[in-house]
């Protein structure tokens, strides 16, 4: 995000934020961090950075959160010898840098105070001529809510897109906290390469999270040419700090389904990807289903193992929509004793389920692999990609080791 007026680079990071919901007051809290951030800004060269962070720390208090915000600036620094006195009332630098920013001098004061009476503290470290970096930790009272948690998205390829390492890196978190494989890229030009990479293999990413600030190709390219190679199977959700209003129409006529505002919480996240899930799931199981029954497997031969018979139904008639022959087993111990027993070419390939009694799938496995010659080196892979997660077309990537 650029600040405007000063044309100042300012970026935003969440990191770890375990517990969105909490109770404090938010006018005086508000008030110290306007405070902070308008020294950052006065005191920040045009074109400078800022960045604001929030981290939630570890505490040994079940009912309190501890909670750390930091402002960092490139800009003129502070001395030693002020940096002692910079809390006293009225308190400005005797430097003719400063002499004409305004200013009271209460503002670091003020902000100290309000703090202190949180038990939180502020803690400055700054170099003259290099930046100032202030790290206020405050406490506040924790609302009892389980984290969010949707079913329909866990596991869902996402792609992150931003030019900042560090954002990508904070996006991903968050995604894996909701329970979602997220996979991040510095530019658009990459992420277009990604996109059209999975689109090739029929596995296209569920969504793309896209930053509005990217270099080498721009944020309204990248969505286009997502679009216009891969169509729209795929979400794209643009992270921007602007006003929706100024850039939605552009964004919107370049293929962007949603926007979300930073900073990027876990919440909200997981609110504007689950509006992408109903109906699109079932969809792309019809098609993936489609193109499954369009291969033929003549002649092959697979070992479906699953104790649970409705589960075992459903994966029979999936594979036998390939014309493939599918033997069952209800259990580990029976399909080790099937294969053991089974001549020399019985089996290409094993369907296996982890949770069983007897023997659970990784026991068979490991009993299959001991076995001596090509039948310890038959293809097994996991069957709750059939019942489960057909619409990330596993099933047919699998099968395709028939070819092998």
């Amino acid at each position: 995000m650029v600040l405007d007026e000063h044309k100042h680079n300012f970026d935003i990071h969440i990191n770890h934020i375990e517990h969105e919901d909490v109770c404090g007051d938010s006018l005086r809290i508000q008030q110290v961090f306007v405070n902070l951030m308008s020294n950052a800004i006065k005191y920040t060269p045009d074109g400078g950075n800022i960045i604001f962070s929030i981290e939630e720390k570890p505490n040994g208090f079940s009912e309190l959160g501890c909670y750390e915000f930091t402002i960092e600036d490139n800009g003129i620094g502070m001395s030693p010898e002020f940096q002692k006195i910079m809390f006293d009332p009225f308190s400005r630098a005797d430097d003719h840098r400063t002499t004409r920013v305004q200013g009271t001098g209460l503002g670091m004061a003020i902000s100290r105070n309000i703090v202190n009476l949180m038990n939180g503290n502020i803690k400055v470290d700054s170099t003259l001529h290099k930046g100032t970096r202030i790290t206020v930790t405050i406490y506040l009272e924790l609302q009892e809510k389980e984290k969010e948690q949707d079913e329909n998205l866990m596991n869902l390829p996402v792609l992150v897109v931003d030019d900042d390492k560090t954002c990508c890196e904070s996006t991903i978190a968050t995604l894996k906290e909701i329970g979602i494989t997220g996979e991040w890229v510095l530019s658009g030009r990459e992420a277009v390469e990604c996109c059209y990479a999975r689109h090739e293999l029929k596995n296209d990413y569920f969504a793309v999270i896209l930053d509005w600030k990217m270099p080498e190709i721009d944020r309204i390219e990248t969505a286009r040419q997502i679009r216009k190679r891969i169509g729209k199977e795929i979400t794209i959700i643009v992270l921007t700090s602007y006003e929706f209003s100024e850039i939605e129409e552009e964004a919107k006529a370049a293929g962007v389904d949603a926007f979300i505002a930073k900073p990027l919480f876990r919440s909200r996240l997981t609110a504007t990807l689950r509006q992408f899930t109903s109906g699109r799931k079932e969809k792309i199981a019809r098609n993936y289903l489609e193109e499954l029954s369009e291969s033929d497997y003549t002649g092959k031969r697979i070992l479906l193992v699953e104790d649970n018979e409705l589960n075992r139904e459903i994966g029979v008639e999936i594979l036998q929509m390939t014309r493939a022959e599918v033997e069952t087993a209800e259990n580990g111990k029976i399909a080790v004793e099937k294969v053991e027993a089974s001549p020399k070419g019985s089996y290409d390939l094993i369907f296996m389920d982890i949770q069983m009694p007897v023997m659970n799938g990784y026991e068979a496995t490991a009993a299959i692999r001991s076995l001596p010659g090509e039948k310890g080196k038959l293809p097994v892979t996991d069957f709750y990609v059939i019942t489960k997660r057909i619409t990330r077309n596993r099933v047919n990537s699998n099968i395709h080791t028939f070819e092998q």
